[in-house]
């Protein structure tokens, strides 16, 4: 039995709590299973807890990879191939892990919080909540997008997840990190106006390209530099 648009909307409002109930043993499995039940229902039916049953075992992702392989396991409960489910839970968790993490928790977080610094550094209220809205607004697209590809296409959907937020692009989007932590560290040595330190923040980038380039760990670098000149900032 197809999915109805309600069962979908309850699965993916009920992945936002995937780690309400984590824990040691099986870290998001109790959350997992429980976001899933509204599926289950439908496809197993006076199965559900057989069905249920084999996803209490050990699962962890990044949460905001969770909803995509909800919808491809879902998929494939639907096929009937619950063999394939099992083998691709544990390799899609690991896979979408990696990818999530470099983008989001690597990249956009980052970026997001220096795009926040700046805004509050420089008195741009409605700046600090467009950052918050699209931040979010990022990461529950793609919550929803995930489940819906991955339930339509099975496996082909996690692969097309994978392709759009792929470690390659994430490592292009980091390039803005080392440039925003300029215009920050540009904020801080002339505040509070951020025009005079502008040659700074060019430095600032154009040196982490060159660190890049030499393989001297361009965010450990410009990190500690931040770092210390933020503590400089505050005993000066």
């Amino acid at each position: 039995m197809k999915l109805t648009r309600g069962a979908a909307a309850e699965i993916l409002w009920r992945s936002f709590f995937i780690q309400g109930a984590w824990n040691f043993k099986g870290m998001q499995n109790l959350g997992f299973t429980w976001s899933m039940l509204p599926g289950l229902k439908r496809i197993a039916g006076d199965g559900t807890g057989k069905s249920a049953g084999r996803y209490l075992r050990f699962f962890n992702t990044h949460p905001y990879m969770a909803p995509t392989i909800m919808g491809v396991l879902l998929n494939l409960e639907e096929q009937g191939d619950t063999g394939q489910a099992d083998k691709l839970k544990q390799t899609l968790s690991s896979a979408l892990a990696a990818i999530g993490d470099s983008f989001f928790w690597a990249t956009l977080k980052p970026i997001a919080a220096l795009l926040f610094l700046l805004a509050a550094m420089t008195g741009a209220v409605w700046a600090m909540a467009l950052v918050l809205i699209a931040y979010n607004a990022l990461h529950v697209w793609t919550m929803a997008w995930g489940f819906s590809r991955g339930y339509r296409s099975g496996p082909e959907g996690a692969l097309a997840v994978g392709r759009a937020l792929s470690v390659g692009r994430a490592r292009k989007a980091s390039f803005a990190i080392p440039l925003l932590a300029g215009m920050a560290l540009a904020c801080l040595s002339a505040w509070p106006g951020i025009g005079e330190g502008m040659p700074l923040a060019v430095g600032v980038f154009i040196l982490s390209l060159a660190a890049h380039r030499f393989k001297l760990g361009v965010f450990r670098l410009f990190y500690g530099v931040f770092a210390l000149t933020l503590i400089w900032t505050i005993i000066r």
